[in-house]
């Protein structure tokens, strides 16, 4: 009876870890796992319906599995979209007061006291240039002059630089004005491409 009693009490670790092991871990994990993929990426609700036919034996080592194509297929192409255009492809404003001073016979820029007397609503264009030499000339409209910076909201839809959409907050400073629009109809509309510009790095 004593060794019963023995056996009875050291089958009990053993019984409690194959049901976190084969019961409890698997799908835990899974739930985990599946945050890796987008809200309304379906792998989330086949990844979990799978492990309901996978055998209840096997699953440790199918969950374990699934973490591999967890990282690469669900959160490595996140990190990659979240990082473009901050730290990947990231876009700048170029100096129009630069260009104007590199080519002053036919890169021509609003005078000192234009830009001197910007209002809020009135539209400026600007340049914004990215490393591999792509760029667009774009109309932002100005909502508010503060000391050093003007903050403006973006008023045509980018073609080719990513992250950056119609009706965003701009910030720059009077160098970047490449030309005003005191009341005339503008030279490009919110449709994408209409105002790009390759150019040459």
């Amino acid at each position: 009876m004593i060794t019963d009693a023995l056996s009875a009490l050291t089958s009990w670790p053993l019984l409690v870890m194959a049901l976190v092991v084969f019961g409890f871990a698997p799908g835990v994990f899974l739930r985990l796992i599946v945050l890796a993929f987008p809200k309304d990426d379906d792998r989330r609700a086949e990844l979990r319906a799978e492990l309901n036919v996978v055998p209840r034996f096997e699953r440790p080592f199918w969950v374990a599995e699934q973490v591999e194509v967890a990282l690469f297929d669900g959160l490595w192409p996140r990190l990659v979209w979240a990082a473009t255009g901050r730290v990947i492809d990231r876009w700048h404003l170029d100096s129009g007061v630069k260009f104007n001073n590199l080519y002053p016979q036919s890169f021509y820029i609003p005078s000192d006291e234009e830009k001197n007397a910007l209002a809020p609503g009135v539209p400026v264009k600007l340049m914004f240039d990215m490393k591999d030499g792509w760029g667009e000339r774009m109309w932002v409209e100005v909502v508010a002059i503060k000391k050093r910076k003007i903050i403006g909201v973006l008023r045509n839809q980018p073609f080719g630089i990513p992250r950056l959409n119609y009706g965003d907050k701009i910030r720059f400073n009077r160098d970047h004005i490449i030309d005003i629009d005191w009341g005339e109809e503008t030279a490009c509309d919110p449709a994408p491409g209409d105002c790009a510009l390759p150019r040459e790095s």
